[in-house]
């Protein structure tokens, strides 16, 4: 049996032997811990879920060519990453002796560099659109998620047409958004189920004690720091810790929400898996639409690809498609290549098409099920 899902993130738990990682699994620092194209073998898994990977990137065998890219170079990622992880200690080890609180002495040189270094990489590429998410470690998921606000965020003020200076200051509010849960008990940020009203209620005010710790040690300019404090403040009131609306919310802060949702509700953790990136835009537009300033909404969705290159759907004919490439101005009709029938059979010889010059053809739902193995010969002349 071959799973067929294009190159997409698995559940560890689902991870066969004989799938073919599509994706490096990094470890905290940037070292290898499996590199792309290793075979996956039982052996394997353990010290995954050891290292508390949640999830990896596999390829599908009938599409091996098609490899979804990130918005950012694996150089600019692992710098924002590196520098972030260090102020972070830094600042932890102050936490950690009541005495230094909020008088540490950081350099804040490198990260703001670093952070510079994304502003210019994604000034180059106007049109990118999000395919790919990072995995994480569940120790570093705070980290992560952070270092991907930052990216989400930039993007969007890039598509908002903020000048260099503005989405400098808006990445580095951005990626210290949560950093006053430096100072919230590891118990707390780290618990699996739902927190007591007291334990969320200690949880908020991380919101607070980021803008204190910002504002006091002088790391960065006030409107970054009003990022910490307003990124849980909601469009039409009911928010924290202030209960602002509207305008009266800062715009990075405005734009850090959006960010900070999506990728809560995508990414994957030890204890669930992340949820599809349709489901999650759908999500922010119905469910959660009055959290979010809509003219921001608006112009945030479509950088993210719904149906990720990689991604395997079936589309209304019933046949089956891997996505080969999503374009901006109309990220919900990708162009596919048709790989498998209505009735599951390989084709041939698969061709592609672009949906959005195929109106009568379009995505029904993401395709996720396991097929028979296709014939060798088919495999081979796919790639």
């Amino acid at each position: 049996m071959l799973v067929v899902t294009g190159v997409y993130r698995v559940p560890i738990s689902e991870v066969r032997s004989g799938m073919r990682l599509g994706k490096s699994v990094r470890m905290p620092g940037g070292r290898i811990l499996l590199q792309a194209g290793t075979e996956l073998k039982a052996a394997y898994l353990e010290p995954l879920k050891r290292h508390g990977i949640a999830a990896v990137y596999v390829i599908n065998e009938l599409a091996p060519d098609v490899e979804p890219a990130d918005v950012v170079s694996d150089e600019v990622r692992s710098g924002l990453s590196t520098d972030f992880r260090q102020l972070l200690s830094q600042l932890s080890d102050a936490f950690a002796d009541a005495s230094k609180r909020y008088r540490a002495q950081i350099n804040i040189g490198p990260l703001k560099q670093a952070v510079a270094n994304l502003v210019d990489e994604l000034l180059v590429d106007r049109n990118a659109v999000v395919n790919l998410q990072d995995i994480r470690t569940a120790d570093e998921y705070t980290l992560g998620h952070s270092v991907n606000v930052c990216i989400l965020s930039v993007l969007l003020g890039t598509a908002l047409d903020y000048n260099v200076g503005e989405l400098r200051d808006l990445g580095l509010g951005a990626l210290m958004h949560d950093i006053g849960k430096v100072a919230i008990p590891p118990e707390i940020l780290r618990k699996p189920g739902v927190l007591t009203p007291e334990e969320f209620a200690l949880m908020k005010t991380h919101t607070t004690l980021g803008a204190q710790i910002l504002r006091d040690q002088g790391f960065v300019s006030y409107t970054a720091a009003s990022v910490a404090l307003q990124h849980h403040e909601r469009w039409e009131g009911g928010g924290y810790p202030l209960g602002l609306s509207g305008d009266q919310i800062f715009k990075f802060s405005r734009i850090c929400a959006i960010a900070d949702c999506y990728d809560a509700l995508t990414a994957d953790r030890v204890y669930r898996k992340g949820m599809p990136p349709a489901r999650a835009r759908q999500l922010l537009v119905e469910e959660m639409r009055h959290f979010f300033d809509p003219e921001m909404l608006g112009t945030f969705l479509p950088l993210t690809a719904p149906y990720p290159v990689g991604s395997m759907v079936e589309l209304t004919d019933g046949q089956v498609a891997v996505v080969v490439a999503v374009e901006r101005r109309n990220v919900e009709c990708p162009r596919v290549r048709v790989i498998l029938g209505a009735d599951r059979a390989g084709l041939a010889e698969p061709y592609e098409i672009d949906l959005a010059l195929h109106s009568a053809t379009e995505i029904a739902r993401p395709f996720q099920e396991i097929v028979p193995e296709l014939p060798p010969d088919l495999l081979a002349a796919d790639g």
